[in-house]
């Protein structure tokens, strides 16, 4: 049953609340935090120190009125924006194979706008966080990912706006068949998968991870070439009753933004209501390591609420024969640097690790030859 301040008219005074008394709490908390000694961690900015705090605010205000998500609007975008179309039934197997969830149209907005036929371009297709219930403005949130990635990695991206889990038909495996749909849509408008690469931050670097899996439980079918690469930022590696248990006494909850009734909310609404094994495989791959072909780099803050977690997830993967994955902590940053470092002042942070990331694939690509 959805929460009282998620219905009218508690969601309308809920929200006057916010907007009334927002502007004065940070205000208070601008002040206290003046002293370095006041904040969070001692290195820190004030910029960081208040937007840290803008943004648990936000989040917790989002998930007491279960905010509703924004998606990409085509009158606005023009031909940047498309509604892409599920592929064909056969790309969508095992534990995409569901009874009441099947493929659904769903948007995507090109930055800074489509390639054409002719262009030999890396493609980013990105996919943005928000514990499978949140999303905010595509063309707002995705200017800060977009433009790093076609600084760093000379890329157009592809910001995916994959379905959220808000009702029963919306669980897993949704979000995941709309990978799918969204990567066989790239790769029909003529785009080598050798140019492609994957790039998700929170629960997005989580559905990277699993379509990765995906692509490795069906290998001996072919149903979809693999990328050239995998970028996951703050990935949310464990997605189990188990691990929301953990972060109530972590020592970074106080350095991270993400409020814990976000994570019990994305945990509780995207998790199947019948888990089986193969599908705990894809929520967890903390639990499960796999191989991948793909070569996969991970990035993490060392003040954020997952960094243990993800840390030894990568610890998992390297230990796996085959397997090409590179971890890059930044220091002092808390949750999603590549979406929320503009807030949190690492933008530059966020920059530097893309960079790590294309020389990664550089690397890999020549090992490959």
């Amino acid at each position: 049953m959805a929460p009282s301040f998620s219905r009218y008219p508690l969601k309308a005074i809920a929200t006057f609340v916010f907007i009334l008394s927002a502007p004065s709490y940070l205000l208070f908390l601008t002040l206290l935090n003046l002293p370095r000694g006041r904040r969070p961690i001692r290195t820190w900015s004030l910029k960081t120190t208040i937007g840290h705090a803008s943004l648990r605010l936000f989040y917790r205000f989002a998930t007491k009125i279960q905010l509703q998500p924004s998606y990409a609007n085509s009158k606005k975008l023009g031909e940047r924006y498309v509604l892409v179309q599920p592929g064909s039934p056969g790309l969508y197997k095992g534990v995409l194979e569901h009874t009441t969830i099947t493929p659904k149209p769903m948007p995507a907005v090109w930055f800074p706008k489509p390639p054409t036929a002719c262009e030999n371009k890396t493609v980013v297709i990105h996919f943005q966080g928000g514990a499978f219930v949140t999303a905010t403005d595509p063309q707002k949130t995705g200017l800060l990912p977009a433009r790093i990635f076609e600084e760093k990695l000379g890329a157009t991206t592809f910001y995916a706006q994959y379905r959220l889990s808000r009702n029963e038909g919306t669980r897993f495996p949704a979000a995941l068949q709309d990978v799918v749909t969204f990567y066989q849509y790239v790769l029909a408008q003529g785009v080598d998968p050798n140019n492609i690469i994957l790039s998700g931050d929170s629960a997005g670097g989580n559905l990277v991870l699993a379509f990765l899996r995906y692509l490795e439980d069906h290998k001996e079918l072919s149903i979809l070439p693999k990328p050239r690469g995998a970028m996951t930022w703050s990935p949310w590696v464990d997605i189990t009753d188990e691990a929301l248990t953990r972060c109530k006494t972590n020592p970074q909850f106080r350095t991270d933004f993400l409020p814990l009734s976000l994570i019990q909310w994305g945990l509780d609404s995207y998790k199947p209501t019948e888990r089986t094994d193969e599908s705990a495989r894809y929520l967890s791959p903390f639990t499960y390591p796999f191989h991948s072909d793909t070569p996969i780099f991970i990035n993490a803050g060392t003040a954020e609420l997952l960094v243990s977690e993800i840390s030894n997830f990568s610890e998992k993967m390297t230990e796996i024969s085959g397997n090409q994955i590179h971890y890059h902590e930044t220091k002092d940053a808390p949750h999603d640097i590549i979406l929320a470092g503009g807030y949190t002042g690492f933008v530059e942070q966020a920059e530097e690790a893309a960079k790590v990331a294309h020389h990664f694939f550089k690397i890999n690509a020549l090992k490959s030859l």
